[in-house]
């Protein structure tokens, strides 16, 4: 796997995966799929904490990490 790739792709889900179960178990959310179904309420939530989650992890390591294009100019 391309370095750039890693950065860009995998990292972040990564992270954002890390970060959306500590945030949801010091919350004491708790929700699974197959027993609540989808489109309730809870699967919102917790579709919006990961879009949430991940627009900020991307946003931060695109900080951290600023492609070859952006640094060449």
């Amino acid at each position: 796997m391309e370095n750039s790739t890693w950065k860009t792709r995998l990292l972040p889900l990564l992270i954002t995966f890390v970060v959306v179960k500590l945030v949801h178990h010091l919350a004491g959310f708790d929700y699974d799929i197959f027993l609540e179904g989808v489109f309730t309420v809870r699967f919102l939530l917790d579709i919006g904490t990961w879009v949430a989650v991940y627009v900020v992890v991307s946003f931060l390591l695109k900080k951290v990490f600023p492609s070859k294009e952006a640094t060449d100019k």
